[in-house]
């Protein structure tokens, strides 16, 4: 009698788009984390408070893996990150305090699917 491999190899051909969801989920967690430290740590004081209101962060599918975004959602925000030598950026430095974490985070989920 032969030996029927059509289950798992129906299952290897699903590991690409598993790993792809999950990968987006821990995109989406990620991105939750890094707006939390953004607002957490905005350099500014709130005068209206729609700066900090409207800092948001978002990952999505891309051509070439998971996208993660974090923006100004107010006009001013380009100022907040560039004028005044910078002493009001959010972006690039919560960036770069999180993004070891993320990395770290991602290659623990690919050490979990033995990638």
């Amino acid at each position: 009698m032969p030996l029927d491999l059509s289950e798992i190899y129906d299952r290897l051909g699903r590991l690409p788009e598993k790993v792809e969801i999950a990968a987006l989920a821990y995109g989406k967690t990620a991105a939750v984390k890094i707006h939390a430290q953004a607002v957490a740590d905005r350099p500014w004081t709130d005068r209206t408070a729609h700066a900090r209101q409207r800092l948001h962060a978002s990952a999505k599918r891309i051509d070439t893996g998971i996208r993660i975004v974090l923006a100004h959602g107010v006009e001013y925000g380009v100022y907040l990150e560039l004028a005044h030598e910078k002493r009001y950026a959010v972006i690039y430095p919560t960036l770069l305090k999180m993004g070891p974490q993320v990395m770290e985070g991602l290659e623990g989920l690919f050490n979990r699917v033995r990638l």
